[in-house]
């Protein structure tokens, strides 16, 4: 009940969440998925032997190939899906954009609202949420209602709100320590993959590095949301929603 509810979530989300992965990059990973993946997903991914990943978990979850990477390159025995161990980590990147693509373009065809009913989300408790905020949650250590919570409801629809409170990556800029050599740099994190780091770095500019040559230490604004995704019941999400619908 769990999975399916944070799935209905995700998906309902995903406009949200969409990553706009390059064209070129969609493309070559097209022609990969096709080869490699599309005779138990269908070429499209929308299933076939195997099931349809448009509307994964998985997928809607993905940042920047932290789930799907690992998955392609390391297979699911247990499921009956083969390791494609024989793909390069660009490979898999291409496959990971061109999911993103389908999914992106597959939301953008459907007609989900953005006024979700407020009814068909609040049926949580706001005097439990507020003690899983103030207490279990550890929500309180990074998030006040008196400061950059105030008016929060007022300021989202309820579906958005949901979203960015169980998937705030939308709203949350890493950044990132580079150290090359006797240098260090700091700033925004731009780009990274396995091959390259890139960031705006506190002087204003624009600089990159291959990866293989620097020392680098990500650092995730939004780690604690993550390390509390797999702690949730509906329970704990029914009631901080509710608890945050207060804070009008």
């Amino acid at each position: 009940m769990r999975e399916t509810y944070m799935r209905l979530i995700a998906f309902l989300s995903l406009p949200l969440l969409a990553q706009t992965p390059d064209r070129a990059t969609a493309e070559r990973g097209q022609n990969q998925f096709k080869s490699s993946c599309g005779f138990c997903h269908g070429e499209d991914a929308t299933g076939n032997r195997a099931p349809d990943l448009i509307r994964s978990a998985s997928l809607s979850r993905d940042i920047d190939g932290d789930l799907l990477a690992p998955i392609i390159r390391n297979g699911r025995p247990e499921k009956g899906m083969p390791a494609f161990s024989n793909l390069t980590e660009r490979q898999i990147a291409d496959i990971v954009a061109f999911l993103h693509a389908r999914a992106e373009e597959a939301m953008h065809s459907n007609s989900v609202p953005r006024d979700y009913p407020l009814a068909k989300l609040l049926t949580g408790s706001a005097e439990e949420g507020k003690k899983f905020f103030n207490g279990a949650g550890g929500c309180s250590g990074c998030h006040s209602p008196a400061g950059d919570l105030r008016g929060v409801a007022a300021k989202y629809s309820p579906l958005e709100l949901q979203q960015r409170f169980l998937y705030p990556s939308k709203d949350a800029d890493k950044t990132a320590t580079v150290k090359n050599g006797s240098k260090t740099f700091q700033g925004k994190l731009v780009h990274v993959d396995e091959f390259e780091i890139g960031i705006i770095a506190q002087d204003g500019w624009y600089r990159s590095w291959p990866r293989a040559r620097v020392q680098v230490e990500i650092h995730d604004p939004i780690a604690a949301h993550r390390a509390l995704m797999p702690k949730y019941t509906d329970r704990d999400i029914h009631n901080v929603f509710a608890y945050l619908e207060t804070l009008q």
